[in-house]
């Protein structure tokens, strides 16, 4: 009785911290988009960035955690920050010219990205099952986007760039496990993002005042109130199922974008980020079963 108490209250904090992070990532796509028209891309990713370099670095010296740590990890900590750094320029780009839902649903298919590289690099078992998941989330991607010769092909493009890259950083992620504190790894990708960004958005920077500079310190807030929830809530709950319910974001994202943004979810939008989901969740139960 005392063990099952204990695993649900765990899952129960689990489910808190990962509902705030989902809300932490919502609210920064929707100050992104906010700002798509007169602040740039690496503007915005240098203040994503900036905010949770101070929060981050303050939660690890509190905690006592190296904040780059040691001189043979680096190569690796490099690889990660870099990707996920490329990850975060294509999502904005994405984000600045396509509906929030639509660059939502296709980024989120790194769920089965990582699967299929793990299977490919690592030798992880692949079953028919996974497959026929990986092949329902791409055409759930498809149905959504409904890519054509013009202006949306290019935003969707980036959007799926940004799942390639973050699947990357994913796979390094698993490599550093057991290895690398989750607060180093993160603190490297806010160091090494945010030095980036300064001479990529030196050409184009814009003074940000008033309201721009409200949204701009709500991209930095919300994505390190949603990195620091993540890190968090793998503490409580297992990954297999965290990634399930990361995958809410696709029907969160939209409702943000129609609440705050106006846009409205197309049909298309729908039935694609509902073969998304339902990828998702079999690929769950498969995994609990198993």
């Amino acid at each position: 009785m005392v063990r099952t108490y204990i695993n649900t209250r765990q899952r129960g904090i689990g489910l808190l911290l990962i509902f705030i992070s989902l809300l932490g990532f919502g609210f920064m796509q929707v100050f992104v988009s906010l700002t798509g028209e007169r602040i740039g891309v690496m503007e915005q990713t240098f203040f994503r960035n900036l905010i949770g370099f101070f929060v981050v670095g303050a939660i690890a010296i509190r905690k006592k955690v190296p904040l780059l740590g040691t001189r043979s990890q680096q190569l690796a900590l490099f690889g990660r920050s870099l990707s996920g750094f490329f990850a975060v320029i294509a999502l904005f780009y994405a984000l600045r010219h396509a509906a929030q839902a639509d660059v939502t649903i296709v980024s989120r298919l790194t769920l089965f990205t990582v699967m299929l590289t793990s299977a490919l690099l690592f030798h992880e078992k692949l079953t028919k099952l996974h497959v026929f998941a990986m092949v329902l989330a791409f055409a759930g991607a498809w149905i959504a986007v409904n890519p054509r010769l013009g202006s949306s092909l290019l935003p969707m493009l980036s959007a799926l760039a940004c799942a390639v890259a973050s699947t990357v950083a994913y796979v390094l992620l698993s490599y550093f496990s057991g290895r690398i504190n989750s607060l180093t790894v993160v603190m490297h990708f806010c160091t090494v993002s945010t030095l980036a960004s300064i001479p990529l958005m030196w050409r184009q920077f814009v003074m940000p005042t008033g309201w721009d500079l409200f949204c701009l310190l709500m991209i930095g807030t919300g994505a390190a109130v949603g990195q620091v929830s993540m890190t968090y809530a793998y503490r409580f709950m297992p990954a297999g199922e965290l990634n399930i319910y990361n995958q809410l974001s696709i029907l969160l994202n939209a409702f943000m974008a129609y609440v705050f943004l106006g846009q409205e979810p197309g049909s298309r939008t729908v039935v694609g980020g509902l073969f998304t989901l339902a990828a998702s969740f079999l690929l769950f139960y498969f995994n609990k079963k198993e």
